[in-house]
């Protein structure tokens, strides 16, 4: 794998000179790839632009030109024959972590993807990771990176373990030897250094605890039992202000309610998904909506789901100025939109799938198709969605259907694997499909949005058995 790294920083540095595009995937981790890559080539004063795309569906590559070096960023694997099409005879890298296909005869293309060296692109190692292989090769010095690799792997959720697994593992060993990500046990819940406590239990959703999750009221009840105070002088408490004692107390309480209500098959992954490693970014401690790599990997995402990932492409890179004030901003949006979607389908829009497994809800004329993931995501846990089965967003335009599907990462750890499902339904009719185990999308001709969600749970069905 370091051979084929090194081959594709030695062909960037032979076009240094020419004109150098890295076309990335419009999400947390392909913004944190893209961004890493191009501090490398800063570093290196090599000239370069940045585009972001959400997908390389056919339309979409049939709008992209070469430039005499195109680099590839967390997407192109899986869709080598739609770009070969287009770029062959041109110089390619691609680096990637999702299931490649085949694509012979492209004897320009230096292909790094995680699967053709044995690792897990799913849980070993990000699009990020992968890129920064090569940006380590650009610049000996460069072990700096690595903490957004660590935000891109987080924001493709290969914590899930409580851990990283595999070559994860070796990219935060740079990480933390550089000084740049501080590592740690805790809690893992979202906002250790943002947000009150209080708030933190109340959208933790995954394993959903029963009287904690969604419940305000239920969370500050759970804090007075344990004893906790939820503020002090200097204002409501956070996650990073408890001491370890009434951490512990915490992570008790939580664990023992978790029990209650996750299957019985699902219950020995429960402790792995309350205490787990953290991460904290060591540079960033004057900014504390960056300070933890998972509300990083949030701040990121958000400015792609309002279709300006450039501005967290400049955040990521260390705008501290300008873009950053303009990525606040869109978090705020962000949080709105995630609201009205929310409220949307507390109102009764989800429904069972045609053989009752599967969940899904249309929200056309209600979200932009950018934030349906994301309203994916949350409404596991919430709005009457049970967190332990696989949930459906769709919103449709113009003839097309954008599919999000999402599930817990208690399936996940089980071995529940819905991206290989939703490219195979999304292919039986005519789409394309792909993406993560727990986290996938699919293009659809909007009339074969009932096919597609027939084969689609009779696919994840087959899976549960």
């Amino acid at each position: 794998m370091l051979k084929i790294a090194r081959k594709a920083a030695e062909l960037i540095k032979k076009h240094r000179h020419n004109t150098i595009e890295i076309i990335s995937h419009m999400d947390s981790d392909g913004i944190s790839a893209a961004a890493l890559l191009s501090r490398a080539l800063d570093r290196l004063t090599i000239r370069h632009s940045v585009r972001f795309v959400r997908m390389l569906y056919r339309d979409v590559v049939e709008e992209l030109d070469p430039a005499d070096l195109t680099i590839f960023t967390d997407l192109g694997s899986s869709q080598l024959e739609n770009l070969r099409k287009k770029f062959r005879g041109h110089d390619v890298i691609i680096a990637d972590h999702h299931d490649p296909v085949k694509a012979e005869g492209w004897p320009e293309l230096v292909h790094l993807n995680a699967h053709h060296h044995g690792l897990d692109g799913m849980q070993e190692i990000s699009g990020a990771g992968v890129t920064y292989l090569i940006a380590r090769e650009l610049d000996n010095d460069g072990r700096d990176l690595s903490a957004l690799a660590v935000v891109g792997a987080i924001g493709d959720v290969q914590n899930a373990w409580g851990k990283f697994l595999g070559y994860n593992q070796e990219i935060l060993k740079d990480a933390v030897e550089s000084g740049v990500i501080e590592k740690s046990k805790d809690l893992m819940l979202y906002g250790r250094y943002s947000r009150p406590v209080f708030k933190s239990l109340e959208f933790f959703t995954d394993p959903y605890i029963p009287g904690v999750s969604n419940s305000q009221v239920g969370c500050i009840g759970l804090l007075k039992d344990l004893n906790i105070p939820l503020s002090d002088k200097g204002g409501w408490r956070r996650l990073a202000d408890l001491s370890e004692k009434e951490k512990q107390r915490l992570a008790s309480e939580l664990i023992a309610r978790a029990y209650m209500y996750v299957p019985e098959e699902l219950v020995k992954f429960v402790p792995g998904l309350i205490i787990g490693e953290v991460y904290t970014l060591a540079r960033e401690k004057n900014w504390p909506m960056l300070q933890d790599a998972e509300e990083f990997s949030t701040c990121i995402n958000s400015t792609a789901r309002h279709e300006q990932p450039l501005i967290g492409l400049e955040v990521a890179k260390g705008d501290r100025e300008g873009y950053y004030r303009t990525m606040l901003n869109l978090l705020k949006q962000h949080r709105r939109s995630i609201a009205r979607g929310l409220e949307f389908l507390a109102s009764g829009g989800i429904e069972k799938g045609p053989r009752g497994y599967l969940q899904y809800f249309d929200a056309t004329g209600v979200i932009k198709d950018t934030f349906v993931g994301t309203i994916t995501s949350l409404a596991l846990g919430n709005c009457n969605c049970d967190p332990y089965r696989p949930l459906v967003g769709l919103v449709k335009d113009g003839g097309r259907a954008k599919v999000s599907a999402r599930c817990s990462k208690l399936l996940f750890l089980r071995g529940f694997d819905m991206s290989r499902a939703i490219r195979a339904a999304a292919e039986s009719c005519g789409g394309e499909g792909g993406g993560h185990a727990v986290a996938c999308g699919a293009e659809i001709n909007e009339r074969e949005v009932p096919q597609f969600l027939e084969k689609f749970e009779e696919l994840l069905i087959t899976q549960v058995g």
